[in-house]
């Protein structure tokens, strides 16, 4: 929507174009340079907002000159507990409908309806090769944990972090939780997933890569995605980003 109102007002929308790098000259942004169609091109603007992600905004700024970006991040590692539940067609319902947030045990859990390609890998993964066909029957439950900061992306866009015991005991205290609920729903032949990770953010971190208005130490030149969060998470961080995305727009009108 946020996209449709920007081209509405003369805002130039390139899809499928790589960002590489910033153009800047005596630490002022002039630009971006950035592939696309398999060509090399260069973009100018009076500003330049990068929003490349966790992982891809520290890529663009170690190719533009910075150094300390891109560790001691937090990425929210989750699992999935799963059941079935005989008289259950569904599989199509809308996701991640209701859920809380324990907060003294540091995760929250939520309903999470899976497509069914990606409900087979989580659970050939797993080994559960005799739930294979039950999809429309299935009640997954996610649990979500909220993980120390650590790690670092490497140079060619890798993530090379661990979790630590107190994020794994934060897991499993959700799973047996949610373990409970999907009894009480009536689910049998109930399993776990492997460790998967959503979220990638805090390589960017607001006061010490950023200001409080997301500006770099390069003139003109601003961050505004998850990679500026400066501390652990462990929540959907979108309302968040919309919130920084209208801040920062208001930020910069007014300048």
């Amino acid at each position: 929507m946020y996209v449709e109102d920007a081209c509405a007002n003369g805002a130039v929308l390139l899809a499928d174009a790589k960002v590489t790098r910033v153009l800047q000259q005596n630490r002022i942004a002039s630009g971006v340079e950035f592939i696309h169609r398999g060509a090399r091109h260069q973009a100018f603007a009076k500003t330049i907002v990068l929003a490349a992600g966790g992982i891809g905004t520290p890529l663009i700024l170690r190719q533009s000159g910075f150094r300390d970006v891109g560790s001691d991040f937090f990425f929210d590692p989750l699992i999935l507990a799963i059941g079935e539940v005989e008289d259950l067609k569904g599989g199509k319902e809308f996701p991640m409908a209701a859920g809380c947030t324990v907060h003294e045990d540091g995760y929250m859990i939520t309903d999470l309806v899976l497509p069914e390609w990606l409900y087979w890998v989580f659970t050939a993964q797993v080994l559960r090769f005799d739930r294979l066909p039950a999809h429309s029957r299935s009640l997954p439950i996610m649990i979500k944990a909220r993980d120390e900061l650590g790690g670092h992306v490497t140079q060619r866009g890798g993530v090379r972090k661990r979790l630590t015991g107190t994020e794994g005991k934060r897991l499993m205290s959700g799973y047996e939780k949610a373990r409970k609920i999907l009894r009480n729903a009536g689910a049998r032949h109930i399993y776990r997933t492997w460790y998967l990770a959503v979220h990638p953010g805090g390589t960017v971190k607001i006061s010490h890569a950023v200001d409080a208005n997301l500006k770099t130490g390069i003139d003109n030149l601003f961050v505004c995605d998850c990679s500026v969060i400066p501390e652990t998470w462990g929540l959907p961080p979108s309302l968040t980003l919309i919130a920084l995305g209208k801040r920062l727009g208001k930020h910069l009108s007014g300048r």
